[in-house]
């Protein structure tokens, strides 16, 4: 397992954040275009990301274990929302913050920092196997999600049919239709829709950082919640993750267990931060959450690997 490549990825996310904190101090990123940002993010590049991930090729024995593991997505899931809302509950009093904190338990970073550590880990297969893992998660992002974060002030929560159509849910049906009908798309098509996915991690760290510039640097370390969610997001998840593949629902392919126990314990998902902006929540927790998350995901994700 090559740590190497896990710390280079990490020390590239932490330097697009420094640099969207610095950009956003000296004001060349203001309020508006962080907003903007966020909303390009969650409704464009996003999207993107899902869409180019399913155009892979097809064999019989990947079908076999994209099957498996889609199913074994929703359980994991379940795991997950079932301890974020019990650690949210014990933990949390406000219950607009509640719905960030079950947020940041139930959402990983599985895209954005998902692929290329395990790219690093396990070679580029991996990213095939996360792919369709990550489809459970892109559809429970865009309705779960936004039921957990549209609260408001007043902690009423606010949730409409009307937004399971949308481009997150679009892009997963598409994607799902590509890598399973294996549509032929011209290069450019492809090499398009990349690009633009391409952007969604830099962008997503940038304007994460610009968020954090306007908090006291003080602020953004000394929430004690964070790092009590932070400690379940990175240890608590994934050992249950595992404990539930290997030992309840006897597991036995390695792809079948790493893929879930590692994307189970990686930092807050980075658009936590985008969506509680666009949806009215609470982002400064939101962008702390991935901030404090990240950094200690430095130790807990190589030693994380052990357990593998």
């Amino acid at each position: 397992m090559e740590l190497e490549g896990i710390y280079t990825q990490l020390g590239i996310l932490f330097l697009l954040m420094l640099f969207g904190y610095i950009l956003g101090k000296i004001k060349i990123i203001t309020s508006v275009g962080i907003e903007a940002f966020s909303k390009f993010i969650v409704k464009v590049a996003l999207p993107a990301i899902i869409i180019s991930g399913m155009i892979i090729p097809l064999t019989s024995d990947k079908l076999y274990k994209a099957i498996h593991i889609l199913i074994l997505s929703v359980g994991t899931y379940i795991l997950a929302y079932i301890v974020a809302i019990a650690s949210a509950k014990l933990l949390v009093k406000n219950k607009s913050e509640r719905g960030i904190y079950s947020f940041a338990i139930v959402f990983s970073n599985a895209g954005f920092m998902g692929y290329p550590v395990l790219e690093a880990l396990f070679g580029s297969e991996a990213i095939f196997y996360a792919a369709v893992y990550n489809i459970t998660f892109n559809i429970l992002l865009y309705t779960l999600g936004i039921k957990l974060l549209d609260t408001g002030e007043n902690g009423k929560e606010k949730f409409h049919l009307k937004r399971l159509i949308n481009p997150g849910i679009i892009a997963s049906i598409i994607g799902l239709v590509l890598f399973t009908t294996q549509l032929p798309l011209p290069q450019f098509v492809v090499g398009a829709i990349r690009s633009v996915g391409s952007l969604c991690t830099p962008l997503s760290m940038i304007t994460i950082g610009a968020m954090l510039s306007a908090l006291p640097l003080k602020k953004m370390l000394t929430r004690q919640k964070v790092y009590e969610f932070s400690f379940i997001r990175l240890a608590v998840l994934p050992v249950l993750t595992l404990v539930l593949l290997k030992y309840i629902f006897k597991i036995e392919d390695t792809w079948l267990i790493s893929v879930p126990v590692i994307v189970a314990g990686m930092p807050v998902a980075t658009n936590a931060a985008m969506m509680a902006q666009e949806y009215g929540n609470n982002p400064e927790i939101a962008s702390q959450t991935i901030l404090v998350s990240t950094l200690f995901s430095c130790i807990t994700i190589p030693l994380l690997t052990y357990l593998l």
